[in-house]
């Protein structure tokens, strides 16, 4: 049985092969972005409620190169009709 509210935190990575989930450092090598994530479920019948927040870019990258590999890999996490995802950057 599951326990509530569940909470959840760690990291996703952007790096060239797609999104990475590592929590802990050291953080990939070839990251171009890194997201903080939050999530909490308050019960069993609530909609999970995830937050990712960007945290760090590699700053000598291209922007143009950034945006390409987000539209080819997409968001880290997607909303579903059980979740609801908020978007937030803080760089």
């Amino acid at each position: 049985m599951d326990s509530f509210p569940k909470i959840e935190r760690g990291f996703f990575h952007l790096t060239p092969d797609g999104w990475t989930r590592k929590d802990y450092q050291p953080f990939p090598n070839d990251r171009l972005e890194t997201w903080a994530y939050e999530m909490e479920c308050l019960a069993e019948d609530a909609k999970e409620r995830a937050c990712l927040t960007r945290t760090w870019v590699q700053p000598e990258l291209m922007p143009q190169l950034r945006e390409n590999l987000r539209v080819r890999f997409g968001e880290p996490m997607a909303p579903t009709p059980e979740r609801n995802i908020t978007l937030e950057c803080l760089v």
